[in-house]
């Protein structure tokens, strides 16, 4: 069954893609401006840096958020292997 499916996927990428000739993208006179939408940022050019500066401090406080996220389950996971540990032990020693 594997190398059935190996067989398949290298056949299929060995087919060259069947595209008529000329098809790619139209001339560059008719094609849609390459302009920003307005959606994410402003339709206006930023000034000094604007955006930027607001999507850096935007992406340290969601790196600062997770590690510390991170930070606070390692410690809960060490103090509970730890308690399960000391417990295992004291079992041990009572029989």
């Amino acid at each position: 069954m594997q190398r059935l499916v190996i067989a398949l996927v290298l056949a299929f990428c060995a087919v060259p893609a069947s595209a008529e000739p000329g098809a790619g993208p139209p001339p560059m006179e008719y094609q849609q401006p390459m302009g920003r939408s307005g959606f994410w940022t402003s339709p206006y050019p930023a000034k000094n840096g604007a955006y930027r500066y607001r999507l850096l401090g935007i992406g340290c406080g969601l790196v600062l958020i997770t590690g510390l996220v991170t930070l606070r389950l390692v410690k809960k996971a060490k103090a509970f292997r730890a308690e399960r540990d000391a417990a295992a032990v004291d079992k041990t020693v009572e029989t």
